[in-house]
């Protein structure tokens, strides 16, 4: 199985709220001492030890427009079916502090997820951490929300990413032992910036 933290290479966009993928296979990497150290089709990857089970961790550096060419060479690779690739993005439609875990889907205006649809198709996992919108107006012009991901989150911002990043290791844990649905059901509802008013 395939773990893939979706973001842009380059020191100039670690702290941007696109790169939230990448912040998560980091979280992922720290939590089971993975070494993300090894490059294989334009990706950094290293091997994740579950139960007996070895796994891919990875974070593709073709920048995001381009990530389905890194993933989908690594599915080559290793004889990985669509159903067992993990994809971690960010989303504008989600609040920060939120998270959504689906088992197929559109590519929902993401350029990382169009580009692996036009290489794979539809039918793998995806893992959405919220990333908000610029406040202002409901309908937020392109070029205002392509500034909005690829600007730098504040302190205020990141402490709220990192509460949700606490969490991803046991989801990732979850779909990696085949118990996606557990992981949807557990997480999908849950507001972690207000605990309180998550769904039921």
């Amino acid at each position: 199985m395939i773990i893939a933290g979706l973001g842009n290479p380059g020191r100039e966009y670690e702290n941007t709220r696109h790169n939230a993928g990448f912040w998560a296979a980091d979280a992922i990497a720290a939590k089971f001492r993975v070494d993300l150290n090894i490059r294989q089709h334009q990706a950094l990857t290293g091997h994740l030890l579950l139960h007996g089970q070895q796994h891919i961790l990875a974070k593709p550096l073709t920048y995001m427009n381009l990530s389905g060419e890194a993933v989908a060479g690594l599915m080559l690779e290793n004889s990985i079916p669509p159903e067992e690739l993990l994809v971690i993005l960010d989303d504008i439609n989600l609040p920060a502090g939120r998270i959504r875990m689906r088992a197929c889907g559109s590519d929902g205006g993401h350029n990382g997820l169009k580009s692996i649809i036009s290489h794979i198709g539809r039918n793998f996992w995806r893992l959405r951490i919220g990333v908000g919108q610029p406040a202002g107006d409901e309908t937020v012009p392109h070029n205002k929300l392509v500034s909005h991901v690829l600007g730098t989150v504040t302190p205020e911002e990141m402490a709220v990413f990192r509460l949700v990043l606490a969490e991803l290791p046991e989801m990732a844990a979850l779909w990696l032992l085949g118990m996606g649905n557990k992981a949807m059901t557990r997480y999908n509802g849950v507001d972690f910036l207000h605990p309180e008013t998550s769904d039921d």
